[in-house]
């Protein structure tokens, strides 16, 4: 099923038809033909045809990228709130770790465990942290 484009997707392309032209990559006679079949294209297909062999004509995306796009346009915010809750999260563990282990050296000392143990901790929280990011963002 082609996605039907509208009339914005057809000026794009006869602009940069026209870019192309005054670029000399194409003949007068080329430019009329391609600008025809541009302005009457129905679908994404047709205007490829008409911006084809051009460099830069890779630049309309896929007719399942566009559906995809449309299908779930709250899914980038979603995504965008998931990260920026988990940055927050890591932010004050972070914190936290930090002020813990200020306190437990200002308590004990140095000691070789709280210099490897805070460090392994503060690392393994963060990482379990953005993995269950990364997998709540990819879910559908």
């Amino acid at each position: 099923m082609a996605v039907l484009v509208g009339d914005r997707e057809r000026d794009r392309a006869a602009h940069e038809l026209q870019r192309h032209y005054r670029e000399g990559r194409l003949s007068l006679d080329e430019l009329a033909q391609r600008l025809e079949t541009a302005l009457r294209a129905r679908n994404g297909g047709q205007l490829r045809a008409a911006l084809s062999e051009l460099p830069g004509a890779g630049g309309w995306p896929a007719p399942e990228a566009v559906r995809e796009a449309m299908r779930s346009p709250g899914r980038a915010v979603r995504n965008a709130a998931i990260l920026a809750g988990t940055a927050l999260a890591w932010l004050f563990w972070s914190v936290g770790m930090l002020v813990a282990f200020v306190a437990w050296l200002a308590a004990n000392g140095p000691s070789l465990g709280a210099l490897v143990v805070f460090p392994l901790l503060w690392v393994g929280v963060t990482w379990v942290l953005w993995s269950s990011s990364k997998r709540r963002r990819s879910r559908r």
